[in-house]
């Protein structure tokens, strides 16, 4: 479903690119609208499908998958265990775990600041929001913390 929608992205581009030698503009942009509605009902029914998923359907996706999609949505689970078990997941994207931050707790924190493919940058915000030593030490003990973010904690600034 994901190579349908890199297809429609590129024939969109392609269209654009023609598009600067087209005087039919109107039939262009016509159809680009229809591809990025083909896109939005491809990634809606997509969202649609994971979120039916059964709870232990979503907890061994949360674990195993690789798709970014499917982790992104799983990291804003209603449920606690969903959301944290996408966060050791290191397939899922930085920008969820970004946003899994600001509203976690320290335990969940720590989860995030243990996936080993987790940002300096979303480190360094676990550091600014938690004080709890456990989850700073996590945070400094990863290999991709950066050597700012370590000094801080260190020296406690």
């Amino acid at each position: 479903m994901l190579k349908n929608f890199e297809s429609n992205l590129v024939r969109i581009d392609k269209l654009l690119s023609e598009g600067e030698e087209s005087p039919d503009f109107e039939a262009l942009f016509s159809g680009i609208d229809s591809m990025c509605d083909e896109i939005d009902q491809g990634v809606e029914s997509r969202k649609d499908e994971v979120e039916t998923w059964s709870l232990e359907r979503k907890r061994k996706e949360a674990v195993d998958s690789q798709d970014t999609f499917v982790l992104n949505l799983l990291s804003m689970d209603e449920e606690f265990t969903i959301r944290t078990l996408s966060a050791c997941n290191p397939n899922t994207p930085n920008t969820s775990l970004r946003r899994l931050v600001e509203g976690a707790n320290d335990y969940v924190r720590m989860v995030i600041a243990n996936n080993p493919r987790v940002s300096p940058d979303v480190l360094s915000r676990i550091a600014e929001l938690s004080g709890e030593q456990e989850v700073l030490d996590a945070v400094k003990n990863n290999p991709n913390v950066s050597k700012v973010t370590k000094f801080r904690i260190e020296n406690k600034l």
